[in-house]
């Protein structure tokens, strides 16, 4: 018995090494397309933000005001929920009040038609909105004021259809299991997400920040294709690349 546990662990130690030396080549592969992604010129097509929200949550309205406080020339905000009662929509509301400059738009679908009901509200918000470049974003997401020209750096290459971005996962509530689920999303999803894209390059989107060309939405059939899986930021990210 000893031995076989021993076994084991040195199999385990022995992958597990191996795992961690492909992540630190694949953030040298990240980090080195980054500098030259960064020497480019700055690139500010118009952009239409697509805000899925349902209910509150910690650090809703600080959340969302980054999302208004962006150094980008021209950009929408749209919102969406089930109720024009929910309490996420009732604080994008008030959000949006201290920042008239910014266009915001704010809608309901009622009940949903689909199983992953954010797929109705981006349905509905993609309809209405004003710009080519479609940017999707969860709620619970705090960006800085440069994020705008960061994710529409891209799209300068015409043959990219869609862009998704790392993010680092703070702890709103400051307990334990805030804290490890924290972690997991900075380290453990990062690393997988720095493979991946160093062993077949990206087949997928991540759901922090989910851009998108209207016409690749068009072509893979509408956001209603993603509408029975759970799985929404894989599906859109898959059929676009």
């Amino acid at each position: 018995m000893f031995l076989s546990l021993l076994a084991i662990g040195i199999f385990g130690l022995f992958t597990s090494t191996i795992f961690a030396a492909m992540v630190v080549a694949g953030a040298w592969h990240h980090l080195r397309n980054k500098d030259e992604v960064a020497t480019q010129i700055r690139f500010s097509p118009p952009l239409s933000l697509l805000k899925p929200v349902h209910g509150s949550e910690p650090g809703l309205e600080g959340n969302l005001a980054t999302f208004f406080e962006q150094d980008y020339p021209e950009y929408e905000l749209l919102f969406c929920a089930r109720s024009g009662q929910d309490a996420g929509l009732e604080i994008a509301r008030r959000v949006a009040a201290r920042y008239p400059k910014v266009r915001a738009q704010f809608f309901t679908t009622g009940e949903p038609k689909y199983i992953n009901a954010k797929v109705h509200s981006l349905e509905v918000m993609t309809a209405a909105a004003a710009h080519d470049l479609l940017v999707i974003s969860d709620s619970d997401v705090r960006v800085s004021p440069n994020y705008l020209y960061a994710v529409a750096l891209p799209f300068a290459d015409e043959k990219v259809g869609a862009m998704t971005c790392l993010y680092r996962g703070v702890a709103a509530e400051r307990g334990l299991w805030a804290r490890l689920e924290a972690i997991g999303m900075s380290v453990e999803m990062t690393a997988g997400v720095l493979v991946a894209n160093m062993l077949e390059g990206m087949q997928f989107v991540l759901g922090p920040t989910m851009a998108v060309r209207r016409d690749c939405v068009e072509k893979m059939g509408g956001m209603g294709v993603m509408g029975d899986f759970c799985a929404d930021d894989y599906i859109v990210g898959n059929e676009v690349f």
